[in-house]
């Protein structure tokens, strides 16, 4: 599929659920309004997809810090459900307990049960811990992009949201977020993605998301 008047095309969109059009419409049944939601986030502006869920997690937390988890319910999520993704900690593992069909359909491989961290290189892996950790201390989301590669070098640009949830008692918080393919005037070739693969990602740029506690030391993205 051309993008941006078939300036561009991008990985990824070839499939139903990720197409800008399809991408565009999808909305929980609940939702703050997104007048009311920042959608720029320091260099980065959400995507549709991005925007639309912050604005529902800031609905449904109401007048507390972050929601809790049982704030989180999927028929809510309705058609935004497809793009999200849900984790909890297990020890140093960050492990996806829902990964969105338009996800699946988009890489080609159900991520429930993966471990983030697996796909973020070694020697970043400390510093996205203490991040992703600190979006709980100092309330707080992140949205990161990222670039998928090839060895042939060509790759597409990824926006990744994540947000904190209060977890059950005795049990670690939770992160909660999207994921959906950007244009980027930098990429220009489509990826080709390897079926059933995934591919380790690359860290483009990263900005933390104000919810209205202040943001984590921006040091901590420096590090990553």
């Amino acid at each position: 599929m051309n993008a941006n008047d078939g300036r561009r095309e991008v990985a990824g969109w070839a499939y139903a659920s990720m197409r800008p059009e399809i991408a565009n419409t999808a909305a929980a049944t609940v939702s703050a309004p997104l007048s009311d939601v920042p959608r720029q986030h320091g260099s980065v502006v959400l995507t549709r997809v991005g925007h639309a869920f912050l604005a529902y997690w800031w609905h449904i937390r109401g007048d507390k810090t972050v929601p809790d988890y049982d704030d989180v319910t999927l028929h809510q999520l309705h058609r935004l459900a497809p793009y999200v993704r849900y984790m909890h900690w297990d020890e140093t593992a960050l492990i996806h307990r829902l990964w969105g069909s338009a996800l699946t359909e988009g890489i080609g491989v159900d991520m429930t049960g993966h471990d983030v961290m697996a796909y973020i290189p070694e020697p970043q892996r400390a510093a996205n811990y203490a991040m992703f950790h600190a979006l709980h201390e100092q309330p707080c989301g992140v949205v990161l992009i990222t670039r998928d590669t090839t060895p042939s070098g060509s790759g597409r640009e990824g926006e990744m949201t994540f947000l904190p949830v209060r977890g059950p008692d005795g049990e670690g918080h939770r992160l909660i977020g999207t994921m959906q393919w950007r244009e980027s005037d930098e990429i220009i070739d489509p990826l080709a993605v390897e079926a059933s693969t995934p591919q380790p990602l690359t860290l483009e740029k990263a900005s933390f998301i104000d919810v209205g506690n202040g943001v984590a030391g921006n040091g901590l993205l420096e590090a990553l």
